[in-house]
C-alpha cells in the first residue's frame, strides 16, 4: 500500500473510531440520563407511601425491591440519590454532532442547521469551550478527545467540525479555508483565519479575531463519572494553572454558569488519604498524586501538588502556592500553626482539611471518599477551627 493509500485508510479508520466513541459516549449520556429519572420515579412512589398509611405495604423498600428485582438497599439508594441530586441546568441538552470537514458542509446545505449565524474556530480548544456559551456536558468527546476547533452556528443548533484550526499555516487552517469556501465564505474573509488563533465569522465579515489565543487554560476538561459535574486534573505547573481558572473562569460565574457558587477546597495530607483521587498508571503520563480538590459549582480542579513532608508542615509549601493561587489562603495563619489552628490539643491528625467561606465540605465528593471521616474545617473568614 503506498503512502497516500495508507495515509486515507488511517483517516477513514480514525473517523470510524470516533464516530462509534461518539455513540457510547450518547448512550451512556441517555443511560445516565434514564437512571436518574428512574430513581425520581422510585422516589415519587414512596412519597406517596409516606402521605397515605393505607398504603404502605405497596411502597415500602422491600416491596419495591421486589418489583423491580433489586435489593431494597438498593431502592434505598435510588431514593436518596433523587432527593439530593443538584439537576444539571444542561443535562437535557442534546449533544452536539461534531463532524468530518465533508459531512458538516452537507449538514449545512441541507438546511439542517438552519440560518448560518457564525463561525467560531480556534488554535486552542478552551476557547472553544469557553466562548462558545455552551454548557460543556454538550460536547461528545469531553475528556477523551477534547473538543472540536470549530463550531459552526444556526438558527436551528450547532455542530462542531473536526480536524479544522486556526492560527498557522499548516493543514488544519487549510481544511478550515476550503470548507469556509464551500459555505460561500469570500476569499478576504475566510484568509484571516490563518493568522488569527481565535476567530468568529460570518459570510459579511469578521465579528472577532485575535492573534493570541483568549485563554491560558489548557484543555483536559472531564466529565466525572457519574455525569454531574466536570473534572481538570492538573498535573503540571500547578499554581501558575490554578491561577489561570481562577482568574478566567473561577471569578466570573455569571459568564460561566456552571462553574458559580461557594469555592471551596479539600486538602488531603497524606497519600492514602488521597487514594480515592489517584488515576491507573500510564508510562507517557507518569504516576501523580492528587492532594488537591478545589471546586466552584460543577467545576473542580483537581492538583497534583505534593502533600507534606515533616508532620509539624501541616501542609507543603506546594500546596500553599496552590491555595494562594485560588484566592484559598486563610488570612492570618501561616502554614506551621495550621495544625494548631485546626486540630486540638492531644487530636489526631484528619485525613484532609476542608476549606471554605460556609464551613462546608464539597457539594461532588469524588468516588471511594468516605463523607463520615469528617476533619476539622476552617472558614477563611473567621479561622477559627471547628469540631466534627
Amino acid at each position: 500500500m503506498d503512502h497516500f493509500k495508507l495515509r486515507a485508510a488511517i483517516q477513514q479508520h480514525r473517523a470510524e473510531m470516533h464516530a462509534r466513541h461518539r455513540r457510547i459516549a450518547l448512550i451512556a449520556r441517555q443511560l445516565r440520563e434514564a437512571e436518574a429519572d428512574r430513581d425520581r420515579a422510585v422516589a415519587r412512589f414512596v412519597a406517596l407511601g409516606e402521605e397515605h398509611q393505607g398504603i404502605r405495604h405497596e411502597t415500602g423498600l422491600r416491596a419495591i425491591g421486589r418489583e423491580l428485582g433489586v435489593t431494597h438497599r438498593a431502592v434505598t439508594g435510588m431514593v436518596e440519590r433523587a432527593r439530593t441530586r443538584t439537576p444539571h441546568q444542561a443535562a437535557d441538552a442534546p449533544l452536539i454532532p461534531v463532524l468530518a470537514a465533508e459531512e458538516a458542509r452537507a449538514y449545512v446545505e441541507s438546511g439542517a442547521l438552519g440560518e448560518l449565524i457564525r463561525v467560531q474556530v480556534a488554535f486552542n480548544p478552551a476557547d472553544i469551550i469557553l466562548e462558545s456559551g455552551l454548557d460543556p456536558s454538550v460536547y461528545p468527546d469531553l475528556g477523551h478527545h477534547d473538543v472540536p476547533n470549530m463550531l459552526i452556528h444556526g438558527d436551528d443548533g450547532v455542530i462542531g467540525v473536526e480536524e479544522c484550526l486556526s492560527g498557522y499555516g499548516g493543514t488544519g487552517p487549510s481544511n478550515t479555508v476550503r470548507l469556509l469556501k464551500e459555505l460561500g465564505f469570500p476569499e478576504d474573509i475566510r484568509r484571516e483565519v490563518y493568522p488569527h488563533r481565535y476567530i468568529e465569522l460570518t459570510p459579511s465579515g469578521v465579528i472577532r479575531a485575535s492573534k493570541e489565543s483568549l485563554h491560558s487554560v489548557g484543555g483536559g476538561l472531564a466529565p466525572s463519572p457519574d455525569g454531574r459535574h466536570f473534572i481538570v486534573r492538573v498535573r503540571e505547573d500547578m499554581p501558575r494553572a490554578v491561577a489561570d481558572w481562577t482568574t478566567e473562569v473561577l471569578a466570573e460565574p455569571d459568564k460561566y454558569p456552571w462553574a458559580a457558587g461557594p469555592r471551596r477546597a479539600r486538602v488531603y495530607l497524606d497519600r492514602a488519604a488521597a487514594a480515592p483521587l489517584q488515576e491507573p498508571y500510564q508510562i507517557w503520563r507518569g504516576n501523580h498524586t492528587f492532594t488537591i480538590v478545589i471546586e466552584q459549582g460543577q467545576l473542580q480542579l483537581w492538583v497534583a501538588a505534593y502533600p507534606p513532608f515533616r508532620f509539624n508542615d501541616i501542609l507543603s509549601r506546594e500546596q500553599l502556592l496552590v491555595l494562594e493561587a485560588a484566592d484559598l489562603r486563610p488570612a492570618d495563619v501561616e502554614p506551621r500553626t495550621w495544625l494548631d489552628r485546626f486540630i486540638p490539643a492531644r487530636r489526631e491528625r484528619p485525613p484532609y482539611l476542608v476549606i471554605s467561606e460556609d464551613g462546608q465540605d464539597l457539594a461532588h465528593l469524588p468516588e471511594g471518599a468516605d463523607p463520615a471521616r469528617s476533619p476539622a474545617t476552617e472558614s477563611r473568614r473567621t479561622a477559627e477551627p471547628e469540631e466534627d
